[in-house]
């Protein structure tokens, strides 16, 4: 019986064996797995991180460094409104010549340089303010328009850690609106600000599609195009805020990636305060 049974012991001991090789293996593969991810997470968390530092130190400048540096003064001996204004976006504008305006909404994470590259429109989509490497990326201005046009439309990621155009989507709640109503954009000739009218998620259409492209109401607009805008973005609206855009109004869009359905996008719309 006993040479039958070492045959048996044998193949049962180096079974054991491969058993315990697949096991390390598979923990070695799993332990490898999880380090390459954790390091993922940590770099890309680390890298967020810088970039939003970036973006908090221009908007210290604006708002303590350039005034102070431009050395304008009234008749009184303090700096004008206006002057103070420009001067602190010129310092700005000064460090890079892409610098579009700074946009800001109060009481948000939204206070951001906005870039303009018409030759290459999405130069900034993954760059920072200074055209390095940018998860984030940096706003900027769309397609067939500028600062002056009658529509003008600003791009932004929608960031998981709720930079950039990450908050964006809150304008879905009509409360989130009430608080933040205003938008202020400033170039560094001037400072405006301007009031939500709607808000409302949609999606890029394919090109036989019938659909509402807001991406395409920019630039300036005829009457009749203007009229087509305003009825579909109040159809679209996700609540009604009583504010009707008429032809004449400079409008702008704020627009961000959303995932309530593939391509989707999410639009904040709003007029200039006359």
């Amino acid at each position: 019986m006993k040479k039958w049974e070492e045959p048996r012991e044998q193949e049962a001991a180096e079974g054991s064996v491969w058993k315990k090789r697949v096991w390390w293996g598979l923990v070695t593969f799993c332990t490898v797995i999880l380090a390459f991810s954790a390091f993922h997470v940590w770099r890309t968390v680390h890298q967020s991180r810088q970039e939003n530092d970036t973006f908090l130190e221009l908007a210290k400048l604006v708002e303590h460094e350039g005034a102070a540096e431009s050395g304008l003064t009234g008749t009184d001996g303090k700096e004008s409104g206006d002057q103070a204004k420009q001067s602190r976006y010129a310092v700005i504008a000064g460090q890079n010549p892409d610098f579009a305006g700074w946009l800001k909404i109060d009481r948000t994470v939204i206070d951001y340089p906005v870039m303009y590259t018409p030759e290459d429109v999405q130069y900034y989509i993954r760059r920072d303010f200074y055209g390095k490497e940018s998860v984030s990326g940096t706003p900027f201005i769309g397609d067939h328009c500028n600062v002056d046009s009658q529509g003008m439309i600003i791009y932004g990621h929608n960031m998981k850690n709720d930079t950039i155009f990450g908050a964006l989507d809150e304008y879905a709640d009509r409360d989130y609106w009430r608080e933040h109503p205003v938008i202020r954009f400033s170039t560094v000739e001037e400072e405006r600000e301007y009031e939500v009218f709607a808000a409302f998620r949609t999606r890029l259409l394919y090109e036989n599609e019938e659909g509402f492209r807001y991406y395409e109401y920019v630039g300036d607009l005829t009457e009749e195009s203007f009229g087509e805008f305003a009825e579909q973005a109040e159809a679209a609206a996700l609540y009604d805020t009583g504010i009707r855009p008429e032809y004449g109004d400079q409008f702008l869009m704020l627009s961000t990636c959303s995932y309530h359905t593939k391509n989707g996008r999410f639009v904040v719309a709003a007029r200039r305060t006359r």
